[in-house]
C-alpha cells in the first residue's frame, strides 16, 4: 500500500494548527515537520503534498526548495506565506525554482481543499503506476490492476480469483484495499473513479456498487465497512 501524506511546515502555529485539523477532517493522514530538511527523510516511502511556509524558520530561499526537490517526483510542493508578506516577485520566484503552487495562509478552506484535490488528481497517474499490484496487509487478497485481476484467500489452498467484478466495482476495490483501515469518502471515490463525470452522477451510485460488491467478495464483503455519514474503509478483524 502507498502512503499518501499531507505534511506541513510552518513557523506560524496557529496556521499549522487550524490547517491540520483541517485536512484531518477529511480523513487525510496529516504530519507537521519541525524543519525543512525533516522532508526528505519523510518523503522516503510516502506520496503527498508539501505545505511550506516562507520564513526563515521553514522555507527560506528558492535554493533551499530546489535542493529539496531534487528531482522527486512524489511530492507536490505547495508555498505560502502570510498576506502582508506576499510580493509578485516572490511569487514568480519559487514557481519557476520548482513550487507547484502559491498560496497565502487566509485562504477559504473550502478553496484550500479543492487545491488540495486538484493537484492530487495531478499525482494520482504517478501513484497509481507506483501501486500496480495491491496487497491486503493479512496477505490474503492480491489485486493486480494491470492484469485485471482480483486474488482471493491466496495464502492458501482454496486461493481463487473473482472474475466477475464490473470495472467500478474492481476499482472502488482497489481504492479501498490500497487504502486500508484509511476511511474512504464517497466523494473521493466519485471524483477518482468517474473523473470528470462525478458531478453528474448521483451519489447513491457508489452504495449500490458496493452492496454488490461486497456480494460478491463473500466472506470478505463483511470487511468493507460503512462509515455512516462519510464513505468507507476496508478492515479486517
Amino acid at each position: 500500500m502507498i502512503k499518501f501524506v499531507v505534511w506541513i511546515l510552518a513557523q506560524d502555529k496557529v496556521v499549522s494548527e487550524k490547517w491540520y485539523r483541517l485536512f484531518s477532517r477529511e480523513h487525510f493522514e496529516v504530519k507537521l515537520l519541525p524543519n525543512l530538511a525533516s522532508i526528505a527523510q519523510h518523503a522516503q516511502d510516502a506520496w503527498g503534498i508539501v505545505f511550506a511556509e516562507i520564513s526563515p524558520g521553514a522555507l527560506a530561499t528558492t535554493k533551499d526548495l530546489k535542493a529539496i526537490l531534487g528531482g522527486r517526483k512524489n511530492i507536490s510542493f505547495i508555498v505560502f506565506s502570510k498576506p502582508d508578506k506576499t510580493t509578485n516577485t516572490m511569487i514568480s520566484e519559487f514557481l519557476e525554482n520548482g513550487a507547484d503552487d502559491f498560496i497565502t495562509s487566509d485562504l477559504d478552506e473550502t478553496i484550500l481543499l479543492s487545491k488540495t484535490k486538484a493537484h492530487i488528481r495531478r499525482l494520482l497517474p504517478s501513484l497509481n503506476l507506483a501501486r500496480t499490484v495491491v496487497v491486503s496487509r493479512n496477505g490474503g487478497i492480491e489485486i493486480d490492476r494491470t492484469k485485471r485481476t482480483v486474488t482471493l484467500d491466496r495464502k492458501t489452498s482454496g486461493a481463487k480469483t473473482l472474475e466477475n467484478l464490473t470495472p467500478k466495482e474492481f476499482e472502488i476495490f482497489y481504492i479501498l484495499l490500497g487504502s486500508e483501515e484509511a476511511v474512504v469518502s464517497r466523494e473521493s471515490l466519485m471524483e477518482e473513479i468517474w473523473q470528470e463525470k462525478s458531478g453528474h452522477i448521483n451519489i447513491e451510485t457508489i452504495d449500490k456498487h458496493v452492496e454488490t460488491l461486497r456480494r460478491k467478495l463473500g466472506t470478505h464483503g463483511r470487511n468493507i465497512r460503512t462509515i455512516y455519514g462519510t464513505g468507507y474503509t476496508y478492515k479486517t478483524g
